[in-house]
C-alpha cells in the first residue's frame, strides 16, 4: 500500500539580510506519521516551518499539502488543513480566550458570536476536565503554560490534516505533557500528519516514528527514530561529539554567605528562609504554581514580600524591581517574550540595556565601548545574528534567550535569580549555558535556579530546596541531589498544584473589564449633575438639556470615528479640521433659495471628500509607514489651509430650514442625541457580536497574530480609517447647525477633545480595547464640565484643569488595572 504524503516541502531556499536560513531543503510527511524536526538554534527549523504554513515565501522551492501546492498563501494553508502551535503563541492578548479560539478555526467551524463563550469552554475542557481556563477570560490575563494550552487547543479544534508544534512543550507540566502526546497518538491514528520540533531529545525519541535533522540551513537526513540513540541525535544535530557532562559541582569547604533569606512571605508562598553561599547553586523544585516562583519574583522585587534579605552581610531592599537592582540582585526571567527582551530594538540595544554603566561617561553613551562589548557577548555566547544592529524579535527563540543572559551577567551581579535557564536553546548551548553558571557561582556570585527539567536541576545544582504549598518541605544536598530523589521529593509533598492566575483580586479584573470604565463614568456624571443641580437649579432646565445633548452629540459621534481608529492601534487628529472643512464646503451649497439638486450635490462632494481624507491617512499610515500622528498632523495642516482658501473669514449663511430641520426635538431632546445614543449602541453590539468588530480588535491588540487567524490587516486599517473620517463628516453636520456659517476654525477644537472621550471612555492608546458607548459617556462628561464649570462661573481656566485631571485620572486607573490583571 503507498504511503500518502501529507506535506512536501522541495527544495526550499530561504535568504534573509545576510543569512541564508535555509539552502536547499527537502522534507516530507506522511500522513498518520509524527515526524521530528530537530537541530540547533538558527537550524531553520521554525523558518521551515513558516514557509510551509505560508508565512514566509521562499526564494526557491514548492510546498505541497494533500497534493495542493499553496504558494505562499496561509489561508490557503489553513483550508488545506495546515495547523502550526508556534514557539511564541500566536493569540490576540486583548481578546478573550473564546474569540481567540473562534478566530483560530476556519468559518465553517465557527459557532454563532452568541455562543462563542459555551462553544470554547468545552473545547477547554475535552483537553482537561479540570482545566482552570475561563474563556471568557482575555488571554494578556493567562499565564505561559495557559496560553500554550490555548493555543494547543485552537489548532487541535480545526481537525488538522497536518499539525505543526513548535516546542510545545517548553511552558507545559509534565501532567500537559501527557494530556499532548495523547491528543497526538490519537490525531495521527485519524491520519493527520504531526511535524514535532523540540530541543528535548528524549521528547522527540518518545513521541516521533521518524526524525530529520537541519544544520546551519541545510538537511543532515532522515532517520527512523528507534534507531538513533540519544548521543547520536546530539552528534548529528551539532556535526560530531558533545561532551554532555555537567559541569563541576562546588567543592566543600566553609564558604562566606553571599544571599542570606530569613522568614520571606508574600503571595504564592511563606516563611521561606535560605541561604547560598560563594561558588555554589541553589536550585528550587516542585510542581508548578507550588511557591517557588514567586518566591523567586520577590527575590527580584518583582512581588511584594516582607521579611529580612541580606546580600553579602548587607540589608537588600526588594520594594520593587530597581530596587533589587541597586542591592545587585538580577533576574533572567522564564517568559523572554513578555519580560526579557525589548523586540524592536537591535542586539546591542538589548544587550547594554542591563549594564548601561560600563558603556557610559557621564551619563552619556559610548558607542564604542558598547558595540565591542555586545560584540564579544555575541560571539562568547554563539549567538547567530546577521549584526549587532539586527532587531532580536528576528533572532530565533533560543538566541534571544542566550542573549538576555549575556546581558544579565554583564551587569555583575552579586546575586543572580534564573528562571528556566535553558528553555527554547538547543543541546549544545545548553551546555555552554550550564558552564557559564557555574563559572559566575566560583566568581562569587549567588545563583538561584528553578526549572521545571529535574535531571537539569539535579545535573546542575549543588542543593535543592523542594517547595509545596509555598513553603519549603524539603533540602537535598550532596549525593542526594539526583533526578530521582528529586521527582520523589516533589510527588510525595504534594499533588495538588495551586494556579497563578488566582492571585488577581476580584476587583482589578474587574476594574480591567470592559465594564469598569462605563460604571465609573456613569457615576460621576451623576454626581456631577447632581452637584450642579444643588448649586444652580436652572442646570436641569429644559433649555440647558436641550443645548448640551446637542453638543453631546456633535461630540460623540466624532469620537466613535475615533474610537474606531484606536481599536485598531490609530489615531486622526485631522478630524477637528475635517469637519470645519465639512462646515466651509456645505456653506456654499446649502444658502437660501439653493436649489434641491445643489444641495444634493453639497452633500455628495462633503462625504466624497471625507472619504478620500480617510483614504490618503490611511496610505500615509500603513503602506507608507508614517507613524499616525505624524501622518493625521500632516493632514490637519493641510485640510486647514483648503479651509481658509475657500473661507479666509466667516461667511456663508447656511439656510434657516436646514438649520431647523438638524435641530428637530422630540420634546426636550434633540433627534440628533437619539441618534447618537442608537449608534452607540449599535457599534458597541457588532464591537462584540460581529466578526468586523473582532477583527478590529485583533488587529489592534496583535496584528501579527490576527494575520496568522486569518484577517486581514490592511483591509480593517482601511476600513477604520475611511470610517474615522466619515463619522467626523456625520458630525460636521449637527456642528453645522450650532456655527450657522463657514466658519473654518470652527472643528479646531474636537480633536482633542475626541481624543480625550475616547480616553476617558475607558479605550486603550495601543490598540485592541474600548466602548463606543464609553466614548458617548466620555463625550458625555466633557461636555458637562464644560456646562457646569460655566453654571458656577469658575472660568475657562478650570475647563482644561478639569479636562486634563480626569484624562490622566483615567489613564492611570485603566493602565493600573490592566497592569495588575496580567498573569506574572
Amino acid at each position: 500500500m503507498e504511503t500518502k504524503i501529507a506535506l512536501q516541502v522541495g527544495h526550499i531556499t530561504k535568504v534573509f539580510p545576510g543569512v541564508k536560513a535555509l539552502d536547499d531543503v527537502t522534507f516530507e510527511v506522511a500522513a498518520g506519521e509524527v515526524h521530528g524536526l530537530v537541530g540547533e538554534n538558527g537550524a531553520g527549523k521554525s523558518t521551515l516551518m513558516a514557509v510551509a504554513s505560508g508565512a514566509l515565501l521562499p526564494e526557491e522551492g514548492r510546498v505541497v499539502i494533500n497534493g495542493v501546492e499553496t504558494k505562499g498563501d496561509t489561508e490557503k494553508a489553513r483550508t488545506l488543513g495546515l495547523a502550526i502551535v508556534r514557539q511564541e503563541p500566536a493569540l490576540m492578548p486583548d481578546l478573550t480566550v473564546a474569540e481567540n479560539l473562534y478566530l483560530g478555526v476556519s468559518e465553517a467551524q465557527r459557532p454563532s458570536l452568541l455562543r462563542t463563550t459555551a462553544w470554547a469552554q468545552r473545547l477547554l475542557e475535552q483537553w482537561s476536565d479540570d482545566v482552570e481556563i475561563d474563556a471568557s477570560e482575555r488571554v494578556v490575563s493567562l499565564n505561559p503554560e495557559q496560553r500554550f494550552i490555548v493555543e494547543i487547543v485552537k489548532a487541535l479544534a480545526t481537525n488538522p490534516k497536518v499539525l505543526v508544534l513548535d516546542e510545545p512543550t517548553e511552558h507545559l507540566l509534565a501532567e500537559d505533557v501527557k494530556r499532548l502526546f495523547e491528543r497526538i497518538r490519537k490525531v495521527t491514528a485519524g491520519g493527520c500528519a504531526v511535524v514535532y520540533i523540540s530541543h528535548r531529545i528524549r521528547e522527540v525519541q518518545q513521541i516521533a516514528d521518524r526524525l530529520t535533522v537541519l544544520r546551519d540551513g541545510q538537511g543532515q537526513g532522515t532517520y527512523d527514530a528507534s534507531n538513533l540513540s540519544e548521543q547520536q541525535i546530539v552528534e548529528l544535530i551539532v556535526g560530531g561529539a558533545l561532551d554532555r557532562e555537567f559541569p563541576p559541582k562546588a567543592t566543600g569547604g566553609r564558604a562566606e554567605i553571599v544571599l542570606d533569606v530569613v522568614g520571606l512571605r508574600g503571595t504564592g508562598f511563606s516563611d521561606v528562609s535560605l541561604q547560598v553561599k560563594r561558588g555554589e547553586i541553589v536550585g528550587l523544585a516542585g510542581i508548578d504554581g507550588n511557591g517557588q516562583r514567586e518566591f523567586m519574583r520577590a527575590l527580584a522585587g518583582l512581588n511584594k514580600s516582607r521579611g529580612g534579605v541580606t546580600v553579602n552581610g548587607k540589608s537588600a531592599s526588594l520594594t520593587n524591581s530597581q530596587a533589587a537592582t541597586r542591592s545587585d540582585i538580577r533576574y533572567l526571567p522564564g517568559d523572554r517574550h513578555r519580560e526579557g527582551i525589548f523586540g524592536d530594538l537591535s542586539v546591542r540595544e538589548n544587550f547594554s540595556l542591563r549594564s548601561l554603566s560600563f558603556d557610559t561617561v557621564r551619563g552619556l553613551v559610548r558607542p564604542k565601548s558598547e558595540g565591542r562589548r555586545a560584540r564579544e557577548a555575541v560571539s562568547s555566547f554563539a549567538v547567530k545574528t546577521p549584526t549587532i544592529e539586527t532587531p532580536i524579535r528576528s533572532l530565533s527563540g533560543g538566541n534571544q534567550q542566550k542573549l538576555v543572559l549575556s546581558s544579565v551577567l554583564a551587569s555583575k551581579p552579586k546575586v543572580l535569580l534564573v528562571d528556566e535557564p535553558t528553555q527554547g536553546v538547543d543541546i549544545g548551548a545548553r551546555m555552554e549555558i550550564y558552564k557559564v553558571l557555574r563559572q559566575a557561582a566560583a566568581a562569587g556570585t549567588a545563583v538561584i535556579v528553578v526549572s521545571s527539567d529535574a535531571l537539569e536541576v539535579a545535573g546542575l545544582c549543588d542543593r535543592v530546596h523542594i517547595f509545596s504549598r509555598g513553603h519549603i518541605v524539603k533540602e537535598l544536598r550532596d549525593g542526594g541531589v539526583s533526578e530521582s530523589n528529586i521527582t520523589s521529593a516533589v510527588l510525595t509533598a504534594t499533588t495538588e498544584r495551586e494556579r497563578g492566575s488566582a492571585s488577581i483580586s476580584s476587583f482589578w479584573k474587574w476594574a480591567a473589564g470592559d465594564w469598569a470604565p462605563l460604571v465609573m463614568l456613569a457615576l460621576v456624571i451623576c454626581i456631577l449633575g447632581v452637584y450642579a443641580t444643588h448649586v444652580n437649579e436652572t442646570y436641569l432646565s429644559t433649555r440647558n438639556l436641550s443645548g448640551m445633548l446637542a453638543l453631546v452629540a456633535t461630540l460623540a459621534i466624532v469620537s466613535y470615528g475615533q474610537q474606531a481608529l484606536m481599536l485598531v492601534g490609530g489615531i486622526d487628529l485631522s478630524v477637528g479640521p475635517l469637519m470645519g472643512l465639512m462646515v466651509v464646503i456645505q456653506s456654499f451649497f446649502l444658502n437660501d433659495g439653493a436649489p434641491f439638486g445643489q444641495q444634493i450635490e453639497g452633500w455628495i462632494i462633503v462625504f466624497v471628500v471625507a472619504a478620500c481624507v480617510g483614504f490618503v491617512n490611511w496610505l500615509l499610515v500603513d503602506p507608507f509607514r508614517l507613524h499616525p500622528m505624524v501622518a493625521t498632523l500632516a493632514t490637519y495642516m493641510a485640510l486647514q489651509a483648503v479651509s481658509l482658501l475657500l473661507r479666509p473669514i466667516p461667511g456663508g449663511l447656511i439656510a434657516d430650514s436646514i438649520v431647523d430641520g438638524i435641530g428637530t426635538q422630540l420634546g426636550f431632546v434633540p433627534v440628533i442625541a437619539i441618534l447618537a445614543g442608537i449608534v452607540a449602541l449599535a457599534l458597541e453590539f457588532g464591537l462584540f457580536r460581529s466578526r468586523l468588530g473582532l477583527a478590529f480588535r485583533g488587529v489592534g491588540s496583535r496584528a501579527e497574530a490576527a494575520r496568522m487567524a486569518g484577517v486581514r490587516p490592511h483591509l480593517t486599517l482601511l476600513t477604520a480609517y475611511m470610517g474615522c473620517s466619515l463619522l467626523a463628516g456625520v458630525a460636521a453636520v449637527p456642528m453645522m447647525a450650532q456655527v450657522g456659517s463657514g466658519d473654518p476654525s470652527a472643528g479646531g477644537n474636537y480633536t482633542l477633545a475626541s481624543v480625550a472621550a475616547v480616553v476617558i471612555g475607558g479605550a486603550s492608546l495601543f490598540g485592541g480595547r474600548g466602548s463606543f458607548i464609553g466614548a458617548l459617556l466620555g463625550a458625555l462628561l466633557i461636555t458637562q464640565v464644560n456646562v457646569v464649570t460655566s453654571f458656577l462661573d469658575l472660568g475657562d481656566s478650570w475647563q482644561s484643569y478639569l479636562l486634563g485631571g480626569m484624562i490622566l485620572a483615567s489613564v492611570a486607573l485603566y493602565s493600573k488595572s490592566r497592569e495588575m490583571a496580567v498573569a506574572k
